[in-house]
Formats: C-alpha cells, sequence, structure tokens
C-alpha cells in the first residue's frame, strides 16, 4: 500500500499537461486598428514577450476557479508570430474549443484583450481575428472516431440545429393545460418552486413531432408507447443521462405491458413502472400522473390502476410498492407529506428485505421536496435531503436541492453544495446548466469584481450546457437565464472600463 501511495503521489507530482493529448488548435491574430501588418503590437510584443503573453492568457484561458491546479483548457502557446501578432491557442478538449468560440462570439474577447494589454502598457486600439482552424472532423452528434482535421466552417455547417418542436393543445398531447404549456423545460424545472420545485410542471420532455418520418433505425425499434421517445435518444446513447432515460423508458413500458396484458388483476408491473419513475428522477404530482396516464406516454387505465392498488392493500397494508405509487400521485401538501413518510417507515421497518429498501434516497428526496414545497421551512426539508444522502451520497436530485434549500439558510455554503453537484455530476445531467446559471447569480450578490472569472466561468459554461441538452428537453427558462445574463452583462462593463 505504501509502495501505491508513493506511486500515486509520484504521478500527481508531473505537469499535467504532459499527459494530456492536443484536442485541437487555432491561431490568434492581434492587430492594430490603424495598421495592416500589426507592426506597433509586434514592435511591443518583441521588447515585452512575458508581459504580452501573460496579458494574453489572461483574456483568454480557462481554468476552473474552484481547482487552480488543473492545466488551462483552451491554453495559449509559448510563442507568438511576429509579423503580427499571432498566437496558438490549444484546446485539450471539446469543452475547451467551446468555451473559446462562445467568448469569440461578440465583443467579449476583444474587449479583454485591450484591457489586459493596457495593464501592461499597450495603449493602442486593436482587431482580433482567428485562422488556421485545425479541429477534428466529428461526425454528427459528436460521437465516434476522430476523422481528420478540417476548417472550422466546415464542421459547423454540418451541425443541425436543434428542431423546433410546434405546439400542440392539451387534448392532442395528453398533457393537462397547464403542463403542456410548458412542455419542454429542462427536467430540473420540476425541482424548483421557490425553491426546489419551481416550475415543477415544466418538466415533462418535449413530444416528438408526429409529422417526423421515421428512420431504418427507429423503425427497427420495439414497439411500445414510448418508442418515439426511444428513437430520439438512439443518437445520443453514449451520454450517460440518455443510457438512464432508455433504461427508465424500458422498465416503463415493460411494466405497462404486464398491468394492461394481465387485465390490471395482477400486480407485477407495479414495481416497474416505480424503478423507471425513479430512475427519471421525477417527484411532483404532476409529472408522475402525466407520465402514466397521458396520452401520448403510457396512457395508463387510472381507474383500473386505482382499483388494483385498493385491492392490494387491502390485502396487505404494508405493501411499499403500492403505498409508495399511491403517495407519489397525491396533491402536494400535508397528505403527501405523510403519505410519504408512512412509506418511509413501513420500509424501515422491514429493512433490507423491502423491495423499496434499495430506493430510499429516492424517497427521502421526495419527501424532502413535498416538505418544502408544503411547509416553506428549509430545516425539515433539509433533514430529509441529509437522509437520503446517508443512503446514497451522490444521489443527484438530492445534491441539488441542497443546494436551493441552503440558500435561505447560508449562500457560501449553497455556493459549496452547487459546486459539489456540477462535479459528481455527468456533464450532461439536466440539472448542470441549472446550477452554472445559478452560480452566475450567487457570485453576483456578493462582489461582481471579486468573483468576475467564476461569474464567466460559470455564464459560458451555462450556455454550452444547454445549447448541448439532449433533444428532448428545452433550455432553461428565462425567468432564471435572464437575470443570470444581467450579472454576465454587468462583469462585461466592468471589463471595457
Amino acid at each position: 500500500m505504501a509502495e501505491q501511495v508513493g506511486l500515486a503521489g509520484q504521478a500527481a507530482a508531473q505537469p499535467v499537461i504532459e499527459m494530456m493529448a492536443e484536442w485541437g488548435r487555432v491561431y490568434l491574430r492581434i492587430t492594430d486598428v490603424w495598421t495592416v501588418r500589426a507592426l506597433a503590437i509586434g514592435a511591443f510584443y518583441l521588447a515585452n514577450r512575458y508581459l504580452t503573453m501573460r496579458a494574453v492568457r489572461r483574456a483568454v484561458e480557462r481554468r476552473d476557479p474552484d481547482n487552480p491546479v488543473q492545466p488551462a483548457d483552451p491554453q495559449v502557446g509559448l510563442e507568438a508570430e511576429v509579423d503580427s501578432l499571432l498566437v496558438p491557442v490549444i484546446f485539450y478538449s471539446q469543452l475547451g474549443y467551446q468555451y473559446f468560440t462562445s467568448i469569440l462570439n461578440g465583443p467579449f474577447l476583444k474587449a479583454c484583450l485591450q484591457t489586459e494589454l493596457e495593464k501592461v502598457g499597450y495603449k493602442e486600439p486593436i482587431d482580433v481575428s482567428v485562422e488556421k482552424w485545425e479541429l477534428p472532423n466529428l461526425p454528427e452528434g459528436g460521437a465516434g472516431p476522430l476523422m481528420g482535421m478540417m476548417r472550422v466552417q466546415d464542421w459547423l455547417a454540418e451541425i443541425p440545429e436543434k428542431v423546433s418542436l410546434p405546439d400542440t393543445a392539451a387534448g392532442d398531447s395528453g398533457i393537462p393545460e397547464d403542463v403542456s404549456s410548458v412542455a419542454g423545460v429542462s427536467t430540473v424545472a420540476s425541482w424548483k418552486e421557490a425553491g426546489p420545485s419551481q416550475a415543477k410542471r415544466a418538466r415533462l420532455p418535449q413530444q416528438p413531432p408526429s409529422q417526423v418520418t421515421p428512420t431504418a433505425q427507429q423503425a427497427e425499434l420495439q414497439e411500445g408507447p414510448l418508442k418515439r421517445q426511444r428513437a430520439r435518444l438512439l443518437q445520443h446513447k453514449d451520454s450517460p443521462t440518455a443510457q438512464t432515460w432508455l433504461k427508465a423508458y424500458s422498465c416503463l413500458e415493460r411494466g405497462e405491458a404486464m398491468l394492461t396484458r394481465g387485465g390490471y388483476r395482477e400486480g407485477e408491473g407495479v414495481e416497474h413502472l416505480l424503478e423507471g419513475i425513479i430512475l427519471m428522477e421525477f417527484v411532483s404530482p404532476d409529472e408522475v400522473n402525466t407520465f402514466l396516464y397521458g396520452q401520448s406516454w403510457l396512457h395508463l387505465d387510472k381507474p383500473k390502476l386505482n382499483q388494483l392498488t385498493s385491492t392490494q392493500l387491502q390485502a396487505n397494508p404494508d405493501s411499499t410498492t403500492y403505498l409508495l405509487l399511491q403517495a407519489l400521485q397525491l396533491s402536494v401538501g400535508p397528505s403527501r407529506q405523510q403519505a410519504i413518510n408512512h412509506v418511509i417507515d413501513v420500509v424501515l421497518q422491514h429493512g433490507e428485505t423491502d423491495p423499496m429498501y434499495k430506493h430510499l434516497a429516492y424517497i427521502y428526496c421526495a419527501l424532502g421536496n413535498t416538505t418544502w414545497e408544503t411547509t416553506r421551512q428549509p430545516a425539515p426539508a433539509l433533514s430529509a435531503f441529509a437522509s437520503a444522502l446517508m443512503h446514497q451520497s451522490d444521489h443527484l436530485p438530492t445534491l441539488y436541492f441542497t443546494a436551493e434549500c441552503s440558500m435561505d439558510v447560508s449562500v457560501p455554503q449553497a455556493i459549496r453544495q452547487l459546486h459539489h453537484y456540477i462535479h459528481t455530476a455527468p456533464t450532461d445531467h439536466l440539472g448542470v446548466p441549472w446550477a452554472h446559471y445559478t452560480l452566475v447569480l450567487l457570485y453576483g450578490q456578493q462582489d461582481l469584481f471579486a468573483h468576475r472569472d467564476r461569474i464567466l466561468h460559470h455564464y459560458n459554461m451555462a450556455q454550452q450546457a444547454d445549447r448541448n441538452s439532449l433533444p428532448l428537453f428545452g433550455p432553461v427558462p428565462s425567468w432564471l437565464t435572464d437575470p443570470a445574463r444581467r450579472v454576465y452583462e454587468q462583469v462585461l462593463a466592468q471589463t471595457h472600463k
């Protein structure tokens, strides 16, 4: 063991960047506004190499403010060419490239470079352009091996825009009017209402457009009520979040088939239904009921399922499977809170032999969410979330909810918890852009100048995560993005001064 620790320590002592392969690069050309070949800035660079390159690095490089030992990505090369100031910008991942393009669009990068150069003594106005794009030729959807190098204009031309889905009437979609009107907003919307459940009704995935002709791959999919939803995720099957949702769809369809084939007389399918709901992290009654009974979703027969639940509970009042299914469908309020508490009590009495024992983290999370919505008191909600994390320390909705509730108790603690959530979740998890936007707001409330780098970092990460969300989910809503953008613009305004 000592030898292993020693080897680990030696590996950690090596420069991290040497172990990273270059993903791609571009060249950033900085010129004087009034001269064609940028003679003035070239001469300044020759006389002040270190200061000039340091200024460019401060403007271009992206470092995680909370992991300063990690290498920059993008990273500015060591030397510049001086017929003009031509600076190599190296990417070690697609994320580094995406960050660079986000600051390149618009005036931000130019303003930052101008400000940083003025700090080291170069006062002349500059222009900025980019050339010699050397990027991997990624296949559509970003999956598969790297296929040589190409110009970025060609690569971007091949990326289709996200399909904008038409509005559907509530009667056509099978979603109640108050839900379908906001369908397509990220999953986390359901987690938040004045805290973890703001816009809870907005979480359901977008309806696939019925007019789209199925591809051959989609035609080969097995039949089932969620076939179209599964088809839309297949091209993203390497995504951790898509894999989880595909597994959830499989569970839900298996449960639906067992119930309908048995004429709702056998209860074998109920555990599969719960498994799917839990995998999809559904905690609000609106989304649970819509997904179970909605015409475009499982479209189960609600009276028959309720009758099956009642019959099973009469025979076995301590059946936690049916107790939980019943509790999740109750409207938010004290009755739902008491029903979920009762499920937990029975599960704990049964111990590990209970089929719902493995889902205690989810059940405590649902309790915490319901408690928060019912009481608006952070202490009892945080207590439930803490119990959830005792059973599963990386339960992602609970990590996010804990941060949300903590905002009413301690903003620094909420910031730390949001960072913990971001570092724990897959980069494509649906709460990641929400967490980044929220951090922009929290840092902005504290000190714009002191947290300038953090605000810029999290805003750009939020936008990128929002753009890269799975096709079943829409963008983060404006009630969160608009105030975050205003904080971001305030930081830009400071940069221009």
